[in-house]
């Protein structure tokens, strides 16, 4: 009889939860970040940034902190921080700081500086920070989430919150942060109920199948998990056709795959897939899939792939090992997705923000493709680690990426 990784973690979640309200269990995204952060020797989160530019002077700092506490209460999962009871990893719900939240930064290079700031963030500090740089020619709003506890799309909520509540300067009442604690449980409880569900043998077979013939992966197998790298960065601005503007993602995934696949011997392209669970609730509640087609399209094969989207990352890795496949686990290219059309651009005392993607955050796979999807065009950040991707890869990467589209007239002018 199978055991799911998901089934066993919950045996031992149960042995030290014994009802405590702020000990709560993990997904297995979440129980990944752990994994990583555990064998990274100076303990770093995996951060999550958004950027958003304003005029000089525009920002007040006083309701901004107003805004975050308000924010922290809200929603549990950004007061939680990893840790272990009895040996198992856990999220660790805290109270909202004593201290100010909100960091403010005078600096000439507020990229720079903010950057700075978020890499000096051991993991005991909290899961969400919130930084305002100034200069005499922007007012730089930087928010930086731990990724074990908030994914993509629970950004967008947080930021959509922390705007109205900076508008309204409303407070959170004891009872909603209350409910809000309960809520957050329940959804991770039947998002592991899911992952649990999903790795049935079934599952497991049509994954199995899908990295039968897959690369071992060929950039950094053997570098230090706890150390990644530096950052080199290519963009792309692409125009979308008609028959991809609704729907980008399966165009995005095919040339992802046709670009990686040049190079003889990568592992398959993995994707971020996920996000809400249920409406208004903060977490990190993604997966990170595969694609890796058997004499088909990608489009096609990715279609199939979202009946099994639930099955665990590490469960997949599992049955690849089983089955004596290649692969193993490693991941040279990780495709994320940001959809921006459904998202109006923040604004504050009647002033539309600008969302900004500054380089320097640091690599944590060798190869990372960004898309944002924005208005019928899409635009493409390719980063890469050059202390292990050679910059020709990383160079025939985004040109194949472009040629991918330009193959269909989808180049903007």
């Amino acid at each position: 009889m199978h055991r799911s990784i998901t089934g066993t973690y919950l045996k031992h979640y149960a042995s030290v939860h014994k009802g405590a309200d702020e000990l709560m269990p993990l997904t297995g995204a979440q129980r990944r970040f752990h994994h990583t952060r555990s064998a990274d020797p100076r303990d770093r989160v995996r951060i999550l940034p958004v950027f958003l530019e304003f005029p000089p002077g525009l920002l007040s700092a006083h309701r901004l902190e107003q805004a975050t506490r308000a924010v922290l209460l809200r929603h549990p999962v950004l007061r939680g921080v990893a840790d272990t009871a009895g040996g198992v990893p856990v999220l660790r719900i805290g109270p909202v700081p004593e201290g100010p939240l909100v960091q403010e930064i005078v600096a000439s290079d507020t990229d720079g500086a903010v950057w700075a700031a978020l890499e000096d963030w051991p993991a005991g500090r909290g899961s969400f920070r919130v930084l305002l740089a100034r200069d005499d020619r922007r007012d730089l709003l930087a928010l930086g989430f731990d990724h074990l506890v908030c994914d993509g799309e629970s950004t967008g909520l947080v930021l959509d919150e922390l705007v109205s509540s900076y508008q309204t300067g409303a407070r959170v009442p004891d009872s909603v942060a209350a409910a809000e604690l309960r809520r957050y449980r329940e959804v991770v409880e039947r998002r592991l109920a899911r992952e649990h569900e999903a790795s049935g043998p079934e599952a497991l077979a049509h994954w199995t199948s899908r990295v039968r013939d897959a690369g071992p992966g060929r950039w950094g197998r053997d570098r230090d998990a706890g150390e990644p790298g530096g950052q080199d960065s290519a963009w792309l601005r692409l125009a979308l056709p008609g028959s991809a503007t609704d729907r980008p993602f399966p165009a995005l995934l095919a040339a992802c795959h046709t670009a990686l696949a040049r190079t003889p011997g990568t592992a398959p392209v993995a994707y971020t897939w996920g996000g809400h669970d249920e409406a208004g609730v903060v977490g990190c509640f993604i997966n990170t899939v595969l694609a890796n087609p058997q004499g088909e399209g990608v489009r096609e094969s990715w279609w199939e792939d979202l009946e099994f989207v639930d099955t665990p990352f590490d469960e997949v890795v599992r049955a690849a090992r089983a089955g004596q496949a290649s692969w193993t686990g490693h991941l040279d290219l990780v495709l994320t997705f940001i959809d921006r059309t459904h998202r109006p651009v923040p604004v504050l005392d009647g002033v539309p923000g600008r969302f900004r993607y500054p380089p320097g955050n640091r690599i944590e796979d060798p190869v990372i493709v960004t898309a944002v999807h924005d208005r019928g065009e899409v635009s493409l950040r390719v980063d890469h680690d050059p202390t292990i991707v050679p910059g020709a890869a990383a160079t025939g990467i985004a040109d194949g990426l472009r040629e991918s589209f330009v193959d269909a007239g989808r180049v903007a002018g």
